[in-house]
């Protein structure tokens, strides 16, 4: 799921009902653990950009 699905997602969750919680408990679980799992990421994915900008502004594009 990118990113922007689990945001629409998300936000959908958070005006839900109570009785509507109740009932797509198993859909609110796989969108939380892939939101989880996109944040786990970041971290990786900054520090990749980061080394590719350090790598361009050194002249060492690709590496």
């Amino acid at each position: 799921m990118k990113r922007g699905e689990v945001v629409q997602k998300l936000n959908h969750i958070r005006y839900m009902s109570d009785e509507e919680v109740t009932l797509n408990a198993e859909w609110i679980r796989k969108v939380t653990a892939n939101a989880y799992s996109l944040l786990k990421q970041q971290p990786r994915m900054v520090r990749e950009q980061v080394r590719n900008i350090t790598n361009k502004r050194l002249g060492r594009a690709g590496k």
